[in-house]
């Protein structure tokens, strides 16, 4: 429940909201000038703001002969049962999905849980300040829809062992700290996680207290499993769980995913030790895959089933998904040379990672992330260019946003030639 009290003044929202239409039916001119007041905020600029009606049954008029859109706001002096009653009908009459906030006239928590039981996204009491009501707007939109510029990366391994992790982790520091990213890393292995590890962590809680967390706004708890690194990274810092309970959470952790899809513009999930269920599930919507394995027949061989089943899965689209070979150089004369895994498996490899036995070993030893050594930022150079790929940037865009870009003018020309 949103109330002008309880919420803190400074937003999270930093980032274009993705393309929806709202509706709005309020008789009350204080809401039509909030509204009218978020058509100016830049952040809304893909949002269509409308006032159709001045109440519920305008509503319920409406969308018996019209698409409802993608949010429906509602304001009422009524929450009585008959309120109720015609809540119910217009759910019958817009389309699945479409979403609705309620303005009511009082501060009233059992209210607040009977509406949210109906479907209702949140309840706020009037008169609502533009601050609450653009918190309400945008968490209902990118908890649908997730921010317009979000990537997933998902990181897989073959079999175990071939350095899915230590894959994942460089990933993200890629993503962060030469790409200048915001990012996230998650780890969907529960309690066999090892990622945490990598940053000098002991774990500091579970999947499921985090997808709790996330999806009840349990802004303590997250605070203390979310760890920032630096300034654009953050690791969620779980692995808790005991080792022999299923600590998977499927339906949980599509929550979690949902939720930090919305908040951080890039996700990299490291998917070794997770279910089945997990993997297919990140996958499947993953903007790209990076399937990581060794140049040994055993490793290959389980290689060609995966990357089969993954483009099966995401409709033989070859251009988001990248065979990564690690540990080349560790045997050399038993290794299998890079054409003949192009042609045993059917797929090239974009990637050869050299074996650096001693650098993680190094790292862990002395508390510092492979990547902030300088054989790991060697490792970290060989994969930067499919990492930039899959999100539309460079090292060289991240230089020149930090130096300011030469001035708004040698900005709008590369518009111009491009």
């Amino acid at each position: 429940m949103t109330t002008q009290k309880d919420t803190p003044r400074r937003s999270a929202l930093n980032t274009m909201l993705p393309t929806a239409s709202v509706h709005v039916f309020s008789a009350e001119e204080h809401t039509q000038d909030i509204i009218a007041s978020l058509e100016g905020d830049w952040r809304f600029g893909r949002v269509t703001l409308e006032v159709k009606g001045g109440g519920i049954d305008e509503a319920i008029a409406l969308y018996a002969e019209s698409p409802s859109p993608s949010v429906i706001i509602l304001q009422t002096d009524d929450t009585g049962d008959s309120f109720r009653g015609r809540l119910e009908k217009l759910a019958g009459q817009c389309a699945e999905g479409t979403r609705a906030l309620v303005i009511g006239p009082v501060n009233d928590v059992q209210l607040y849980r009977q509406l949210t039981a109906l479907g209702i996204s949140d309840y706020l009491v009037h008169p609502v300040s533009l601050f609450d009501m653009a918190e309400a707007i945008s968490g209902t939109l990118l908890e649908m829809l997730g921010a317009s510029d979000s990537r997933l990366i998902a990181v897989i391994g073959a079999k175990g062992g071939v350095g899915t992790t230590n894959v994942a982790h460089m990933a993200a520091q890629i993503a962060a700290e030469t790409l200048g990213q915001k990012t996230i890393l998650l780890d969907a292995a529960a309690g066999h996680s090892t990622l945490w590890a990598q940053f000098g962590f002991s774990p500091n809680g579970t999947l499921v207290e985090a997808a709790k967390a996330a999806i009840d706004r349990d802004h303590d708890t997250l605070s203390r499993i979310l760890m920032a690194v630096s300034e654009n990274l953050t690791f969620m810092n779980t692995g808790a769980e005991p080792l022999l309970v299923n600590g998977s959470q499927q339906k949980l952790f599509e929550m979690l995913l949902e939720r930090m899809l919305a908040q951080y513009p890039v996700v990299i999930a490291d998917l070794s030790s997770t279910s089945p269920a997990i993997q297919s599930h990140v996958i499947s919507r993953a903007n790209g895959v990076f399937v990581v394995t060794t140049p040994t027949v055993n490793a290959l061989s389980v290689s060609r089933t995966l990357i089969r089943e993954i483009l099966t899965m995401r409709g033989q689209e070859t251009g988001s998904l990248h065979m990564i070979v690690n540990r080349r150089g560790e045997m050399p004369s038993y290794e299998v040379s890079d054409k003949e895994i192009s042609s045993a498996v059917g797929f090239d490899v974009a990637v050869n990672m050299p074996y650096t036995p001693k650098l993680f070993l190094k790292a862990e030893s002395d508390g510092k992330r492979p990547g902030d050594l300088p054989e790991g930022a060697k490792l970290q150079a060989v994969l930067e260019p499919i990492v930039a790929e899959y999100l539309g940037v460079s090292s060289e865009d991240h230089a020149e946003s930090e130096n300011g870009g030469g001035g708004f003018l040698p900005g709008l020309l590369k518009k111009f030639s491009s």
